[in-house]
């Protein structure tokens, strides 16, 4: 379902566009997360290209008025939304829920960024006090099933590159997708211990991890269950 935020009265595309007003990129990606949407999507969807949202996040260029209307009809809102000349309260509304919303990510793969628009799967509400500094984890398998992780759980990650002793840990290993595992360390050894006595530990040392071999990406804070 697409969320709206509408008011009464708005000022044609097309006067806006001759004014020189221009698309507000950051107001556009909190209605992407305020619609548990992505650009990807958003981009089948209407025809518009994914190259063209990319020029317009770099500035490279501006939507043209159809673009901006066809946009506005997509996620229900005036066009004024997009350029981040809406009322006080339609603006309150939806950064209020975009605050609150955490990216969803089905797989995290070495050498790229943690968040990308092929691992991005949506949005998930959750009660922190700000969304920048977390993602969710979707689980792949039951390594991790003792402790409630099963298969297609969410696992709340706070993003970070340091793990205290017993804490459960999203880590690249070598050249693989991140692994979910619970982190102990004895002396120079790191063992990212499964939660499954079908599975083995997986050991690595300091030097792992200095050398940027092995990378913790975030601490686990909160588990969904899959029903």
């Amino acid at each position: 379902m697409i969320f709206s935020a509408r008011y009464c009265g708005s000022v044609s595309v097309t006067d806006t566009v001759r004014k020189g007003s221009h698309m507000d990129y950051q107001a556009f990606e909190r209605l992407l997360a305020a619609n548990k949407t992505t650009v990807y999507r958003v981009a089948k969807e209407t025809g518009i290209s994914n190259s063209s949202f990319s020029d317009w996040k770099r500035g490279r260029s501006s939507p043209k008025a159809d673009k901006l209307q066809k946009l506005a009809d997509y996620f229900g809102v005036p066009v004024e939304t997009l350029m981040g000349a809406e009322r006080p309260h339609t603006i309150s509304r939806t950064a209020a829920l975009a605050e609150s919303m955490v990216p969803v990510i089905g797989e995290i793969r070495a050498g790229s960024p943690i968040i990308t628009e092929q691992t991005l799967m949506g949005h998930e509400v959750a009660d922190i006090p700000n969304a920048d500094d977390y993602f969710y984890l979707r689980v792949c398998g039951d390594s991790m099933k003792n402790i409630g992780m099963i298969d297609g759980s969410l696992v709340l990650f706070r993003k970070q590159q340091y793990a205290e002793e017993g804490q459960i840990v999203a880590c690249l290993v070598g050249g693989e997708s991140a692994t979910v595992k619970r982190f102990h360390r004895r002396g120079k050894n790191i063992f990212l211990m499964p939660e499954n006595p079908d599975y083995s530990p997986i050991q690595l040392s300091t030097v792992d991890f200095e050398t940027g071999e092995a990378r913790i990406l975030g601490v686990a804070c909160e588990i969904k269950i899959k029903l």
